[in-house]
């Protein structure tokens, strides 16, 4: 496989362009309070047990844009190049993900509706959606279709959560949420990543709203 160091520096550029436009479309919906959330894409080949992502750095403020508010790290989660940056302790999770699905980014956002709505369904395991247009944007397309978006638990040990992402991973419903916590969306690109995402999040949205109606 190829070496870090390998990789095209126009490749490791261009990635890190399009998450600082995504960064910036999603610190302004308020999707990253306080230096909540995590945005990674990865880059190179990839290998079940070998690839290389970018990720943001552990504890900025996403409304802002720094030289240092992303790194490269490898599937163990060791930075690439020498940095005094460090990643989130949620970096574990993207590794787990990626090393799942072979996707190419994840993007972790807390908002209101999926810590409502996850805790809401959290005993349950998961949440229940049924013919809502937005699944088209994850690749649904069955005339009033239904699917149930996992919930885990989330634990304060990061390596409990991960050890629990196989189970949660469904071919067709590119994410999953920590209840109470904030929701995981990939996609085979970094476009796909924010669309799946975006479709999450008005789901949650929805959804709340129709149970408030109740």
């Amino acid at each position: 496989m190829m070496a870090f160091a390998q990789i095209a520096l126009e490749k490791k550029q261009a990635t890190l362009a399009e998450l600082k436009d995504v960064k910036e479309q999603l610190a302004t919906k308020g999707w990253f309070p306080g230096t909540s959330g995590d945005l990674s894409a990865r880059v190179g080949e990839y290998t079940p047990d070998e690839f290389y992502f970018a990720i943001t750095s552990s504890g900025k403020d996403k409304a802002m844009h720094t030289p240092e508010d992303f790194l490269f790290i490898d599937a163990a989660g060791e930075a690439c190049e020498t940095t005094s940056l460090k990643p989130g302790r949620e970096s574990l999770i993207h590794a787990k993900i990626y090393r799942m699905t072979g996707c190419s980014a994840i993007f972790h956002v807390h908002t209101v509706f999926n810590n409502l709505i996850s805790e809401f369904y959290g005993d349950q395991g998961f949440i229940p959606v049924q013919g809502n247009e937005l699944l088209k944007e994850l690749g649904i397309w069955e005339e009033n279709a239904a699917i149930e978006i996992p919930v885990l638990p989330n634990y304060v040990d990061i390596p409990s959560i991960a050890k629990l992402v196989p189970g949660a991973i469904h071919s067709d419903i590119p994410g999953f949420v920590l209840r109470n916590h904030g929701i995981y969306a990939w996609g085979n690109s970094i476009w796909e990543a924010k669309r799946h995402l975006e479709a999450f999040e008005f789901i949650f949205e929805l959804e709340y709203r129709r149970l408030a109606l109740l």
